[in-house]
């Protein structure tokens, strides 16, 4: 076990203990770049039982919890060192020993960083809770080090079907504001509703376009397959030959299409879960800098500096979610663009399947397979256009959200 800083004053009593707090409470700290305490909110002094006096210019991990997982705080680090937000659930310790869980948005400030809290409740929260517990045994019982113990982490999340972290933290940001205005009784975020009907929709496109290229896959032997057959039928096959390398082809070309159809698609999803994330961490600076206005100012530090650093804070995430939704509708155009281009060769196909049909009726089916592997042909010809139709129907609902957060915005 890691050793419990020597200025955490622990009562046996309440070690197993949560501090209370409400849902509708929100609170921050900022730090240097070393992550030096360098001011906060009445809030997390009060959660976190420490005066300003004993947690101001002291490390924030003062407040570390040891059942942690080191890996999350190795991988918040590498995050946000390169000039990137991050989201993460936290385990933190009050000066008594007691706990309480937070969801963390850590954001690059001017200097440092600033972290904004809010009290976690989804189910996605309860799930993480298991897995950090597993994680954390993991570290102490091999001895793993942060970045070994977060490679873990990534892979536990890839195997709950999150594409990587950038897409947990986006669920578990858009899960916990939800879960937190049905806790205060607040109306549902339409932006919020928004976009997570753009994160089902982008979903659809990647299970789609995955659908597609696993039929390519399927397929992949058939042109060489029909070589094989004509070829055995010496002269009277040479027809089919031709046809044969009209399909080998179409088919690179199908396999090169396929490689940008699947990209694009990824690209959709991620931008989709960026907006969402700065969208949700905007709300959230918005409520703490509205809250910080009517707090009490703590000593130590400047109160129109922070309120400064909010603001500035506050602004510069409302248009970078401004600019994530131009990014959208940029990536959809791309992503149609790429649709248009597999339609085009999907007709390509169909002309290349009916000459090797009539080609191959006039040959004696008893010595070749030809049909078979045409009728292949036809069922990979179909599968594209069945994922095409359902990418059309999920384009256009992304199309039709994005309208309305435009709208909105």
């Amino acid at each position: 076990m890691e050793k419990i800083p020597e200025n955490i004053q622990e009562n046996p009593s309440v070690l197993n203990e949560e501090v209370d707090f409400s849902f509708d409470e929100l609170f921050f700290s900022r730090t240097n770049e070393s992550g030096i305490i360098l001011s906060g909110n009445s809030v997390f002094q009060r959660i976190s039982n420490y005066a300003w006096n004993e947690i101001l210019s002291k490390p924030h991990k003062l407040i570390r919890h040891n059942d942690m997982p080191r890996a999350v705080f190795w991988l918040l680090w590498e995050t946000i060192k390169n000039g990137q937000p991050i989201g993460a659930y936290v385990k933190n310790r009050a000066k008594d020993g007691r706990y309480y869980w937070v969801f963390a948005i850590v954001t690059p400030v001017e200097g440092g960083f600033l972290s904004v809290r809010l009290k976690p409740s989804s189910a996605l929260f309860e799930a993480a809770k298991g897995e950090y517990a597993a994680l954390r045994a993991m570290e102490i019982n091999d001895n793993l080090k942060p970045a070994e113990g977060a490679a873990i982490l990534l892979s536990r999340l890839q195997e709950l079907g999150f594409r990587d972290y950038a897409a947990f933290m986006s669920a578990a940001i858009s899960q916990e504001m939800v879960a937190r205005d049905i806790q205060t009784d607040r109306q549902e975020d339409n932006c919020i509703a928004c976009f997570n009907r753009l994160v089902s929709s982008a979903q659809c496109l990647q299970d789609h376009a995955t659908k597609i290229f696993s039929a390519y896959e399927g397929n992949a032997y058939v042109p060489l397959n029909m070589t094989i057959q004509a070829s055995h039928l010496g002269n009277f096959g040479a027809p089919m030959c031709v046809i044969s390398s009209n399909y080998t082809s179409i088919s690179e070309e199908i396999q090169e299409n396929l490689k940008c159809f699947l990209e694009s698609g990824t690209k959709v999803a991620r931008v989709i879960d960026e907006g969402l994330f700065l969208l949700a961490t905007s709300r959230i600076q918005r409520e703490v800098f509205d809250h910080f206005q009517q707090d009490t100012p703590n000593d130590g530090a400047s109160r129109d500096q922070e309120m400064e650093f909010l603001d500035q804070q506050q602004q510069s995430y409302s248009e970078k979610a401004a600019q994530g939704l131009d990014a959208i509708s940029l990536q959809i155009r791309q992503f149609q663009q790429a649709c248009l281009a597999m339609r085009k060769l999907t007709s390509i196909l169909e002309v290349t399947r009916v000459m090797g049909k009539i080609e191959s009726a006039s040959l004696d089916a008893s010595r070749t397979s030809l049909n078979d592997l045409i009728d292949d042909l036809g069922s990979f010809q179909k599968a594209i256009l069945d994922g095409l139709k359902e990418i059309d129907e999920s384009n256009k609902a992304i199309r039709f959200d994005i309208e309305q957060l435009l709208k909105a915005s």
